[in-house]
């Protein structure tokens, strides 16, 4: 079987223009902001989409929430805070937040907030359906440590964990997956190492080998 896999860079954000690795969990620039409405007005496969995944990290999930509005659940709207956009689709995505599709770094700007600082500042969200299920995250130890090896393995996670996505999917009128990640992880789950600039995305077609492991072909 052969899926349709989007994987998306962040939009720019505010550690991004001096690179500025102090900062803890930077949320988006205005730029950042724009970049991500141009998103959502320029992606193509809106309707295809039937599960966006995002890194928990502020500016990946504003980067979701704002990119993928058009094919997003109404659910997912409710942010004061963030721009209102007119929606020419009628979305049913889900938003699952994966903290395996975190930043690689342990640095500032690549390390989460805290669950409950998120759940302050994006009140709108279904928190009771987000349940991130893990007690190490923010923490960039054990399975979030920062070294090559485990975030290899933490690649080789995330190909199992779009697998088993894939499949409650299959047979379904949406069956893309969009992944709102980081241009230094990216790569470990399409294995391919070509960059993607801020809020856009690259396309693949993918299958899963006798090991559950991604062989992607870009669209």
């Amino acid at each position: 079987m052969v899926f349709r896999l989007h994987l998306v860079r962040h939009g720019e954000a505010i550690h991004n223009p001096n690179h500025n690795t102090t900062i803890l969990d930077p949320p988006l620039t205005s730029k950042g902001i724009q970049q991500s409405i141009k998103l959502n007005e320029d992606f193509p496969y809106h309707r295809n989409v039937g599960l966006v995944i995002a890194s928990p990290l502020r500016r990946t999930l504003q980067t979701a929430i704002i990119g993928f509005s058009n094919c997003l659940d109404g659910k997912y709207h409710n942010m004061n805070h963030l721009p209102k956009q007119p929606s020419s689709t009628s979305g049913s995505a889900q938003l699952s937040l994966e903290p395996e599709i975190q930043a690689h770094s342990s640095r500032p700007c690549d390390t989460g907030s805290a669950v409950e600082c998120l759940q302050a500042e994006f009140p709108g969200l279904p928190w009771s359906e987000m349940d991130l299920g893990d007690d190490i995250y923010p923490d960039k130890e054990g399975k979030y440590a920062s070294d090559g090896e485990s975030v290899e393995k933490r690649g080789e996670r995330v190909q199992g964990l779009l697998f088993r996505a894939f499949r409650r999917l299959e047979g379904t009128c949406r069956e893309d997956i969009v992944v709102v990640s980081h241009g230094g992880f990216l790569k470990y789950i399409s294995g391919h190492r070509e960059g993607i600039p801020n809020a856009r995305w690259r396309s693949f077609f993918m299958r899963f080998d006798g090991d559950g492991r991604i062989v992607a072909r870009p669209i």
